[in-house]
């Protein structure tokens, strides 16, 4: 196994795991990179220096969990597809050794709150790193290896580390299917786009090849698996047709549909959410601008999926869309990004952990703007706000009356499809799950038959 070296016990009077040297010239060089986390410098950061020397600091000087995350987080930022694995089973075989005797505060059978962060924060890094590299490919045997690393860990970390169980139940799927059936949607988006096939039967010929989510399979009470499958539903219609609008409003009423208040924050508006990396926020801006494609809108959005907040990330994909002469989506992702934030009061205030906002100032005049605003957009965008107050107070009777009021007046397929998402929104609140169903259903065969 790579990275043997800091698996090795630190031989001495502090045998097995030494002890921190915070003040030393190895962990200064290794604090000298990792201040650029998150920063304007971030792109100046020496991936192979961090490496170097985090690996030398846990091999001769201390086993200390803040420092293993530095080492996951440059060894999986510089070379992904080869170190996947094995830090994953670095990780599990450093905890097999070292959970309750490694720093910081080593102690028996408990986890303090700073380790219990270290520890946090790897397994973010892990799921980070992944959702950054989903167009890597997994071999049967490597998957084995990988499920079988999980459950190691989980079983090593269970009732210790509040997200492991979580992580680890999104990551183990969605390897799986890029171990099993990725192969037929990358073969799909290789067909050349003047083949002479008929569209329809094109449509046809690329819809056996994708898993279409089975609605009436889904736990409707199961918020996770809820989500998945709107997310699912994106992800179909988007590699079939990247210009209906119906799969940029699935993602994002997937990813949001759930949130009912701002993660918790302090005075000057701090969360614990995290930002996106500043280095592919810097690239993703300059390729819209310059190199806008079809290719680059899936990593933006695929990046949106993975972080609810980064509202930005919808602005890329708009500016994105507009660029690639797909106006209807563009407006779509701007109108659905407009009401999830003037759901919450304080939205504009509200800031990630680097103290970056969640709406910036350029985010905050493109929602503002009206470019192509219909009366009836409007009505629409108005009744959508009153919509979870017309609920509080007149009960759920009055609330579908004005949906079905509304679907029967509009003509604008982007405001249909988002008042069909809420009608079954609050058919899931009423816990009236088959005819949530039945929506859901209708939602989908209207999807494929435009298509």
């Amino acid at each position: 196994m790579k990275y043997q070296s800091i698996l090795q016990d630190i031989q001495g009077e502090l045998f097995p795991v030494g002890i921190p040297d915070e003040e030393g010239s190895l962990f200064f060089t290794i604090d000298e990179q990792v201040m650029k986390f998150g920063s304007l410098q971030h792109d100046s950061i020496n991936w192979d220096n961090l490496i170097t020397h985090s690996q030398k600091y846990l091999s001769e000087v201390c086993k200390d969990y803040k420092v293993l995350q530095y080492f996951g987080y440059a060894v999986l930022y510089k070379n992904f597809a080869l170190n996947f694995i094995d830090f994953i089973e670095l990780f599990s075989e450093f905890n097999k050794k070292y959970l309750f005797l490694g720093h910081p505060k080593p102690s028996d059978n408990t986890l303090n709150r700073f380790k219990e962060k270290a520890i946090s924060l790897i397994i973010e890094r892990i799921e980070n790193a992944f959702n950054n590299n989903s167009e890597i490919k997994f071999t049967a045997l490597e998957n084995d290896k990988l499920n079988k690393l999980f459950n190691d860990i989980f079983l090593q970390l269970d009732g210790y580390i509040a997200n492991v169980k979580s992580v680890f139940d999104r990551l183990q799927p969605r390897i799986k299917e890029q171990t099993d059936s990725d192969e037929s949607i990358l073969t799909i988006s290789k067909e050349p786009e003047d083949i002479s096939l008929s569209k329809e039967h094109t449509a046809i010929q690329r819809t056996r090849n994708l898993d279409i989510p089975n609605i009436h399979e889904v736990d409707l009470q199961n918020v996770r698996k809820l989500k998945q499958m709107y997310l699912q539903i994106a992800d179909i219609t988007c590699s079939l047709e990247p210009t209906s609008i119906l799969s940029y409003i699935s993602r994002r009423f997937g990813l949001w549909h759930s949130i009912s208040q701002l993660p918790e924050m302090d005075i000057n508006g701090i969360t614990a959410m995290q930002a996106v990396p500043a280095d592919k926020l810097s690239d993703y801006r300059e390729l819209v601008s310059s190199s806008p494609s079809l290719e680059l809108l899936s990593r933006i959005e695929k990046t949106v999926t993975t972080s609810p907040y980064w509202v930005e990330g919808s602005y890329l994909s708009a500016k994105c869309c507009q660029a690639l002469k797909m106006s209807e989506a563009a407006e779509a992702i701007k109108n659905v990004t407009r009401q999830f934030v003037s759901k919450f009061s304080t939205f504009s205030s509200a800031k990630f952990q680097n103290g970056e906002p969640f709406l910036s100032e350029t985010v905050s005049i493109w929602l503002e703007e009206n470019e192509a605003s219909p009366q009836e957009l409007k009505t629409v965008e108005q009744e959508l706000n009153n919509f979870d107050e017309i609920y509080n107070s007149e009960g759920f009777v009055a609330v579908l009356k004005l949906i079905d009021e509304q679907l029967k007046q509009i003509t604008d397929i982007r405001s249909k499809n988002y008042l069909q998402f809420e009608k079954i929104r609050y058919f899931l609140k009423e816990e009236m799950f088959t005819i949530a169903l039945t929506e859901l259903s209708e939602l989908i065969d209207n999807c494929k038959n435009i298509l």
